[in-house]
């Protein structure tokens, strides 16, 4: 069964509160000081936080019988094509566990797929990660074989 996946809803709300704050402090600091050092800073934050907003809202990776497929909605309209990365290229799948108050947290929080290239998937910050997580593992050891 093929599913597709999105960036959760906390991502995409930092990936927007950033552009604003920074887009709107480069604003500011454009009109009250002009071109000045800390306007390129903040402009330079700005451009990033945009990206990082254009990928919260725009991601998707589907989970298929095939492999996994990532796609950047608003990148496909420029041209841009989606990746698919096959389960026969994942080596190895780790679990990726965060600190919370020094503490390792009970749940995982991303999946790093260690592909035959020497390269790395990472799945994190996805709505509904335990399903992602369950179709991975799923769709990985029928890759291997296993039951």
């Amino acid at each position: 069964m093929t599913r597709t996946f999105h960036r959760s809803a906390g991502s995409r709300a930092v990936s927007s509160a950033c552009a604003l704050l920074f887009v709107g402090a480069a604003a500011s600091t454009g009109v009250t000081a002009g071109v000045t050092r800390a306007f390129l800073v903040l402009a330079g934050l700005a451009l990033l936080s945009l990206a990082s907003l254009l990928g919260a809202w725009a991601d998707r990776y589907t989970v298929g019988e095939e492999g996994i497929e990532y796609r950047n909605v608003l990148l496909a309209r420029l041209g841009a094509r989606p990746r698919l990365t096959p389960w026969s290229d994942v080596v190895a799948v780790r679990e990726h566990r965060g600190l919370r108050f020094g503490r390792l947290e009970p749940h995982a929080g991303a999946l790093f797929l260690a592909l035959r290239s020497g390269r790395r998937l990472v799945l994190d910050s996805l709505a509904d990660f335990e399903a992602v997580r369950g179709a991975v593992q799923q769709y990985c050891a029928a890759a291997r074989g296993e039951p």
